[in-house]
């Protein structure tokens, strides 16, 4: 037997009920007005979370003894309470206190932040660092092209298409959060201005639970939704349903405490108690030590549900001071190498390597300025053709176009396309992952979760379908699967069955449909929720779960397959047949210590029928006899009781199932007592209708999914408030814990209790997260699978302990954490977690104003997709990026070459300007939006501290971009003739070719260049010299100048490199080759992997192909089209040209397949080596 105590008085606040010194005191406290705001409370706020947060983190009844009863007794224990809030729990508060009891506790009621305005979201997104560069950077070269260089030469169009990128990727992000914030408002916007019971003034009224304050008295009732936090200390029948918030899935009792004699723990009986970590107590000594749950507890919680019975509450928090806002504050301790940041793992590696880029992009700009200087300052000691002497009209344009130069090579190397991809990656990813039922509030958490190592996930409600079910059942002598009871037995069994399990259970149970809340046109409206997979409403409970859990099953008896809420429910008719009115209806009432609870009715068929459930071994000992299939009974004998143990109780019970028996018994006549009370010697001679085994049962694709997450390299971690024998048994079944691993020590499932002792230097801190024990954390995690009886705290703790550790586990440095849950008391860790996920369905606002992804179905497969996106976003990213640095490669090397060859760039301003276009705005949009592929599960995350450039990227960027650097050298060096221009700067003068390279065409070169390489004398006149008569012809009757005309002209000088800026076939061959190297270069980049079919599911992108042909259409126009191409620096080409260009491009296909067959490990030190921020090996 179980002896209960009580931890505070039997009849708190007698006192102030009868007008004693407490009641006295509060007469003489000033009323209302301006008098009543003077009132003063001796506790506050804090007092009370700090109350509040003892009471949640000590729920063994040892701890309550010997760390919440002391607290509660220094408070005066329940009367003192009462006191020091002046408030009486029969006459509850004045009404003219509220306001002063509101100034200094606080409203109940939170406002809602207005929307985030869209200044405020393009302010933001400007925050990013690479954007402020390439902001300043735009800025500098538009300044630049406009003051230094003619605007007809277009030199700003540089930093105005950098200016145009960051304006792009702010609106784009801006509108993206804008837009995410407005579905999350719509989802969450649920009403909650309700009435509720309370007592003012000795007189019960309903006020609007906005306006309840501490010190008020609420009346709860079966059905209410608790609306502030407080105590219940009053006899009572109130059943609390916490699920939401403690993760159990049954009702609490709730008054002051009541004990249970130590050792008394639940089914298994010592199991819990063995995980207890006490080294040398034996598990009998242990259970003399430490004490279970108590049966019932005072401390009630906003958010929470009447499942049953009626009382009062005294509030003592309210707002932004309940359990419920204090789990929403700020999260832990933060990692300390992210701390303050506030940017994503992608982020972080992409500002580093953008910054990299810039700098590498500013060398060879640099340089290359420094070596045109040089070059120039030659010329000009070697006297070479028009360097004779300075000439303002024609080297102030060069030197600053030696600038221009520069801060070309330096705007081709900036990587401004990279946001821009990030941008378009995480918008696309984000908007197929509402099709995959993630609503994404926070977009970095889309590619962190590519990252994720392990999820630590709640059970109820997430993990299973907080709904108690039947799962496993005996009837007529057989075990028989739930769903085919109704088809394999009689209907008089059926019937039977049906009638026990309805007639003795609450009217107030009931299955009803769920439903949300919502404004509608300004008016509240509720609103069924529809199950995505049967397209029915949804189910819910109505009362307690147990007893929802037999008439659902009486529905499935009946073969009912319509919408929950329907009169036509089954058990329905039976009610309707026998009301709890019913003249001649008694009843037993369920107690912990009987654990059975009966009804008697008056019968149809004459006499009375006595209905009996409750705990199997409880009231099987009850029975004599058990119904056979065909409705007849037969005698409950010895063997057949011990079969019954062994083979059905016991087997349901080490499968996690809530075991409970169903019996009846005929009467002729009444065994009821006048007065209508039931003997309990009534409860025996009954006849065994069923054995079923009821749990909280896993969702269907939980098992598949964690499978799923474990061949993609994730761990899956259980916590769960739930014991230690349902968690291990739920996670069994969902492939979580490995028994045979369990049983070697390489998997383990503890209790709270066990785990905060170990890792936790002060249990009793208000911010335990930061009182972690390292070091024992790290012997524990790693093989950590069930964390049972766990508070909030201890999640928080965790997630908290896994992200701060170092220690290499699987390869991984740094773990990434995902956290999943859908109660109030997941929100601390969500919040804390790298990545949060949030119920929509029966998950609580809390966890979802927490959490990073709202899973709309309640799926835990959506989890799974989620991982498929962010791990996509990522290697979308990584084609991107391994494209545009081959083509940044080549395009600045060869920009470096030909100026300090040539003295110029072979490719324009202009020329660059499209290069970088293509290489940054349509390879942005090309490559970020490809579908993941179907393999992307079956890798192993990206590690935290994974360099971004994967050994197989840089063999792509070296290998391509050398490939383009020699065709394109060849093709500037090796083609064009050397002669002199004819009609056209195509065409040769007949009889003047000095040398034939490939094609025939004139070179693009500069002259000078082509008579030096050649050896050739430069045909240049000279510049007039008084003194030299090679240099002027005489004209006698020209009087100025003594008749000397000079034979070079003014404008000699100006013409000539002019003739040097005209557009040539020759150098737009260049352009296009080039062009088309790096389109037929984006289909290689698709593949990060070293995939030889670049080719495959190419045609299913539509996107790509789009831009693909769109790119190749300008490039077409601007070549071809009069005034465009001039424009554009270009000469048309002819169809032998096009051929051979496209031919050269297309040689990036075979060339990617040599580029494969190198070995990423073969590659020097030196192409790794430079990566900021690299730990360990590149993969």
């Amino acid at each position: 037997r179980r002896s209960r105590r009580r931890g505070g008085g039997d009849h708190p606040c007698k006192a102030l009920a009868r007008g004693g010194l407490a009641g006295r005191e509060r007469r003489s406290e000033p009323r209302g007005g301006v008098e009543g705001a003077r009132m003063t409370f001796p506790l506050s706020i804090d007092d009370f979370k700090k109350f509040v947060l003892l009471n949640i983190n000590n729920r063994l009844g040892h701890d309550v003894r010997a760390k919440v009863l002391p607290v509660l007794e220094g408070y005066g224990s329940y009367e003192g309470l009462c006191q020091k809030l002046k408030t009486d729990i029969h006459q509850g508060i004045d009404p003219d206190e509220v306001g002063a009891r509101q100034e200094q506790y606080g409203r109940n009621y939170i406002e809602q932040k207005p929307l985030t305005p869209f200044w405020k979201f393009c302010w933001d997104a400007l925050q990013d660092p690479t954007l402020i560069f390439l902001s300043c950077a735009s800025v500098v070269s538009i300044i630049i092209g406009t003051v230094f260089e003619p605007i007809e030469c277009l030199g700003w169009l540089d930093g105005l298409a950098i200016m145009v990128a960051v304006v792009v990727v702010v609106l784009v992000g801006a509108i993206q959060e804008s837009s995410k914030e407005k579905q999350f408002r719509a989802l969450t916007d649920k009403a909650s201005d309700d009435l509720v019971n309370v007592i003012r003034g000795g007189v019960q009224r309903q006020v609007s639970n906005r306006d309840v304050v501490v010190g008020d008295v609420l009346v709860l009732s079966t059905g209410d939704i608790i609306t502030a936090d407080g105590l219940v200390f009053e006899r009572n029948t109130l059943k609390i349903f916490e699920g939401a918030l403690t993760g159990e899935s049954h009702a609490i009792s709730k008054g002051p405490f009541e004990f249970k004699d130590r050792g008394h723990f639940e089914v298994p009986a010592d199991l819990d108690l063995q995980q207890m970590n006490v080294p040398g107590a034996s598990p009998e000594e242990r259970r003399q030590t430490y004490e279970p749950t108590p049966d019932k507890t005072p401390l009630v919680f906003k958010g929470t549900e009447v499942q049953d019975g009626e009382g009062k509450m005294l509030v003592i928090a309210v707002g932004t001071s309940t359990y419920e806002q204090i789990l929403l504050g700020d999260k832990g301790d933060d990692d300390e190498e992210d701390e303050g940041s506030g940017r994503s793992i992608l982020q972080v590696k992409l500002d580093s390597m953008t910054i990299l880029i810039t700098k590498v992009g500013a060398f060879f700009g640099i340089g290359i300025v420094i070596i045109l200087f040089i070059r120039f300052g030659i010329l000009f000691a070697n006297t070479e053709c028009c360097k004779e002497q300075w000439n303002n009209a024609v080297h102030n344009s060069q030197w600053i176009g030696f600038i221009i130069t520069g801060i070309t090579i330096f705007v081709v190397a900036v990587p401004e396309g990279l946001p821009l991809a990030v941008t378009i990656a995480l918008a696309f990813s984000v908007r197929k992952m509402m099709t995959d039922q993630n609503m994404v509030k926070t977009s970095s958490a889309c590619e962190t979760m590519g990252s994720a190592t392990t999820i630590c996930s709640d059970k109820t409600g997430t993990l299973t379908t907080s709904m108690m079910t039947v799962m496993q059942s005996w009837v007529a002598g057989s075990k028989c699967e739930p769903k085919d009871v109704g088809s394999k037995y009689s209907d008089s069994v059926k019937a039977t069955i049906s009638h026990a399990m309805t007639i003795n259970t609450s009217e107030k149970t009931d299955i009803v449909a769920k439903t949300n809340k919502k404004i509608v046109n300004g008016h509240e409206v509720e609103e069924p929720v529809i199950d995505p997979n049967s397209g029915k409403h949804m189910i819910a409970y109505s009362g307690n779960a147990t007893e929802c859990a037999m008439i659902k099953f009486v529905n499935q008896l009946g073969g009912f397959d319509g919408n929950p809420g329907d009169p036509a429910m089954p058990y329905k008719a039976i009610r309707k047949a026998f009301p709890e009115s019913a003249e001649g209806r008694a009843a037993i009432t369920f107690s912990s210590k009987r654990k059975r609870m009966s009804t008697l009715v008056p019968w149809t068929g004459g006499g009375f029928r006595l209905f009996t459930k409750g705990a199997s071994e409880m009231v099987m000992s009850l029975c004599t006899t058990y119904i056979d299939a065909d409705g007849s009974t037969k005698p409950l004998d010895d063997a057949t009781r011990k079969s019954l143990e062994e083979e059905v109780i016991n087997e349901f019970a080490s499968q996690g199932l809530r075991t409970i028996s169903v019996a009846y018994r005929h009467f002729d006549a009444t065994p009821a007592a006048p007065d209508g009370t039931l003997p309990e010697d009534a409860e025996s001679d009954l006849t065994l209708a069923c054995i079923v085994g009821i749990e909280d049962p896993l969702r269907p694709e939980v098992p598949d999914a964690v499978q799923t997450c474990r061949r993609a390299g994730i761990v899956v971690r259980m916590v769960t408030g739930d014991n230690l024998a349902t968690a291990k048994a739920i996670s069994r079944k969902a492939g979580i814990l490995d028994p045979a691993k369990e049983a070697s020590g390489e998997e383990l499932a503890m209790t709270g209790e066990q785990f905060r002792t170990r890792v936790l230097s002060d249990q009793n801190s208000e911010t335990p997260e930061r009182c972690i024990i390292q070091s024992e954390m790290d012997s524990i995690w790693p093989k950590l699978r069930v964390l049972a009886r766990s508070t909030p705290t201890d999640k928080l703790v965790l997630v908290t302990g896994i992200q701060k550790s170092r220690l290499v586990v699987d390869g991984y440095t740094r773990q990434v954490v995902a956290v999943t849950g859908d109660g109030t008391n997941d929100a601390p860790a969500l919040k804390q977690a790298d990545v949060g996920f949030a119920m929509y369905i029966n998950g609580t606002q809390v966890a979802q104003q927490a959490a990073d992804i709202v899973i709309l179905d309640d799926n835990f497969q959506s989890i799974v997709a989620a991982v498929k996106w962010g791990r996509c976003v990522y290697d979308n990213i990584c084609k991107f990026l391994q494209f545009q640095l081959a083509v940044n490669l080549s395009a600045c090397f060869l920009a470096v070459i030909g100026a300090s060859i040539l003295t110029e760039s072979p490719l324009n301003v202009i020329q660059l300007l499209w290069v970088n276009m293509i290489m940054d705005s349509f390879a942005s949009l090309a490559l970020a939006t490809e579908d993941p592929r179907p393999d992307i599960l079956t890798r192993r995350p990206y590690p935290r501290d994974q360099p971004l450039l994967s050994r197989r990227m840089l063999r792509f960027m070296l290998g391509h971009g050398a490939w383009q650097l020699v065709v394109l050298t060849v093709m500037i060096f090796g083609m064009g003739d050397v002669c002199q221009q004819g009609g056209t700067p195509d065409d040769c003068l007949p009889g003047t070719l000095h040398t034939n390279m490939f094609g025939e065409i004139r070179s693009g070169r500069p002259t000078e260049f082509d008579h030096h390489m050649m050896g050739l004398k430069v045909n240049c006149v000279p510049p007039f010299d008084p003194t030299d008569n090679s240099t002027y012809a005489f004209n006698a009757s020209r009087t100025e100048g003594d008749g000397k005309v000079p034979l070079r002209p003014r404008d000699y000088c100006v013409k000539t490199v002019q003739a040097e800026q005209a557009p040539t076939q020759h150098y737009t061959i260049v352009f296009t080759a080039f062009v088309l190297l790096q389109l037929f270069n984006q289909i290689n980049a698709r593949k990060i992997h070293g995939e030889s079919d670049v080719t495959d599911g190419v045609l299913s992108n539509r996107y790509f192909l789009a831009i693909m042909g769109v790119e190749a259409a300008l490039q077409f126009a601007m070549v071809q089209i009069p005034g465009v191409n001039t424009a554009m620096g270009c000469a048309a080409l002819d169809a032998s040209q096009w051929v051979l260009c496209v031919l050269i491009g297309a040689t990036s296909l075979p060339v990617n397949l040599a580029v494969n067959a190198v070995r990423p490990e073969s590659l020097p030190t030196w192409t790794v080596a430079w990566q900021p921020g690299r730990r360990g090996s590149v993969p």
